[in-house]
């Protein structure tokens, strides 16, 4: 197939089940492409919302291309786009997706100047929440064509509406596995990669939504199950010379290296499989090999086994743990662990001996740049939204990532129970708009304002103390709360001995009724153990404590 860049007919293939809410966003931006010759196929796989989703897909008319099926999951709705596309190539875009203008433009450029026609294009993209022009950069190191089905291994950032691929590949090698209801994509990509050429190209031609009704969120098990077999796979029929090649190392070391990546990123059977495969490659090897081979099949379960635990563990032995992982010369720490103190004392001993680990902030690894990317982009657009002019941070920690949103509001009070770090905010950081105050959120009188911003604090309470607390927030006259919630937890734990559990504010002992709104803070901590983490919105008023 050899088809001139310009004249090409391009099929953007979106399927959608009970998707109403974002699918004329999404063939909005398909329609709004500058290439000139494209097609959009709407696939509506049985939807069950009483014809809301096909109402959006008729009213385009015969600007698209719209067929119905039987629900048979996304990987049989995109096969069956294959099927109907009249296309030479084919770009999937979910429903809930954007693609920017030059999407299928510049890819096919690329496609041009490709070495050959069996050539697969993929691109960078951007992730966001609600507002598309506060997307969040995912930037692909790309890797050479020889390399990609390893890296496609090792990591799992590829965005798959990102690609242009050539109908010919769906007809060597087939379509979307129909039995796989998470990981259809890459189990395709490996398939086609033996074949054809994967090229990167570094645009981000893409704004990939995230929200709380992905199949990612909800079907957590599935995912794992899935992503464990794939990739174990992966390991399997990834060849010798290719893995050599791509990796740069030595065969069982390069395995080692899958098994370490694999178990960092929670997947263990998959990691077991490629430590087996290192293992069966290591006679012979010198002994430097051995070694290494060994340090890193050691260390790979062990990172497995502490990280989820991570949180959990007494704040001392966390940092043990840190530095044992890191290889870091040790000196023997204090054998007694965070003491059960009144709140605090309890927490200015974090804030004075960083107990929370955070490389950046004191308050943790889940208040560095990263982890807050999409509440400081969404913060300020909700304010707007609901016109608050008075916003209270409780608590507001050592204000690392907060002083780097702009706020529009009238006056910002971060209050926390920990003396020197308020009098250090307030030095550095106070001004006519913005005062720090420190009270105990239990029992002091806080300034009443229009919302309560309470990130990561209750999380670290028992359930009394953090009754309390919310019991406090009602009193002081607050019309709003916005705080964390795991909102796909099952059941709430009491603090225990630890520092920090998840809680879904929505379950016993606190019952709060369906947040108003949810900003998914897109969590990676824990080797995504905490996808789920999001900031809820509620009135104070609707929250009844007893």
């Amino acid at each position: 197939m050899n088809v001139p860049a310009q004249t090409a007919l391009v099929s953007i293939v979106i399927p959608v089940y009970n998707g109403s809410n974002y699918l004329g966003e999404a063939i909005d931006s398909a329609l709004a492409q500058t290439y000139p010759n494209i097609e959009v196929v709407v696939i509506n796989d049985g939807s069950t919302d009483d014809g809301r989703t096909e109402k959006v897909a008729l009213s385009y008319g015969d600007r698209i291309r719209y067929y119905k099926k039987e629900n048979g999951g996304v990987a049989s709705a995109l096969s069956y786009g294959v099927e109907k596309m009249a296309g030479d190539f084919f770009s999937w875009l979910s429903h809930d997706d954007l693609y920017v203008p030059e999407k299928i433009s510049r890819q096919m450029q690329a496609l041009a100047q490709a070495a050959g026609p069996r050539t697969v294009i993929y691109s960078n993209y951007e992730v966001f929440t609600d507002d598309p022009d506060t997307a969040v950069r995912v930037t692909l190191r790309g890797v050479p064509p020889e390399a990609f089905r390893y890296w496609l291994t090792i990591e799992n950032r590829l965005h798959g509406c990102a690609l242009l691929i050539p109908k010919q590949a769906f007809a060597e090698c087939g379509k979307f596995d129909a039995a796989l209801r998470t990981t259809q994509d890459y189990d395709l990509w490996f398939r086609m990669a033996e074949k054809f050429s994967f090229v990167h190209i570094p645009d981000i031609l893409v704004k990939a939504r995230s929200h709380a009704e992905q199949d990612s969120l909800k079907m957590g098990a599935v995912v794992l199950g899935e992503c464990n077999a794939l990739l174990s796979g992966f390991a399997l029929r990834l060849g010798e010379g290719e893995l050599k090649q791509a990796s740069g190392e030595p065969l069982p070391l390069a395995y080692a290296r899958i098994a370490s990546s694999m178990w960092w990123r929670g997947f263990s059977q998959a990691a077991m499989t490629a430590s087996r495969l290192a293992l069966a490659k290591l006679a012979g090897e010198p002994l430097p090999t051995q070694l290494r081979v060994g340090a890193s099949l050691v260390l790979g379960p062990l990172k497995y086994c502490v990280q989820p635990l991570r949180r959990l563990l007494p704040a001392r032995v966390r940092g043990l743990v840190r530095r044992l992982l890191r290889g870091a010369r040790l000196r023997a720490p204090p054998a007694e662990a965070v003491r059960d103190l009144a709140l605090k004392e309890k927490f200015s001993e974090v804030y004075d001996k960083n107990i929370f680990g955070g490389a950046k902030s004191r308050s943790g690894e889940g208040s560095d740049m990263v982890q807050t990317a999409v509440i400081r982009r969404e913060i300020p657009r909700l304010l707007q939204s609901l016109d608050v002019k008075t916003f209270l941070d409780a608590p507001c920690g050592d204000w690392y990532w907060m002083r780097h949103v702009d706020l529009p509001v009238d006056r910002y009070i971060g209050v926390d129970i920990v003396e020197p770090m308020i009098a250090r905010n307030q030095r550095e950081f106070g001004t006519g708009k913005t005062s720090f105050q420190c009270l105990n959120l239990a029992s002091s009188e806080l300034p009443k304002v229009d919302l309560i911003f309470s990130r990561d604090c209750l999380v670290h309470l028992s359930f009394d103390d953090a009754r309390k607390i919310i019991a406090n927030f009602k009193r002081s006259g607050a019309t709003y709360l916005l705080t964390t919630t795991f909102t796909q937890r099952k059941a709430n734990q009491d603090l225990g001995s630890g520092f920090w559990r998840p809680l879904n504010k929505q379950l016993p002992p606190f019952n709060f009724p369906p947040p108003q709104l949810l900003i998914n803070e897109g969590c990676t901590e824990g080797n995504n153990m905490f996808t789920d983490k999001c900031l809820g919105l509620w009135r104070l008023e609707d929250i009844d404590l007893k």
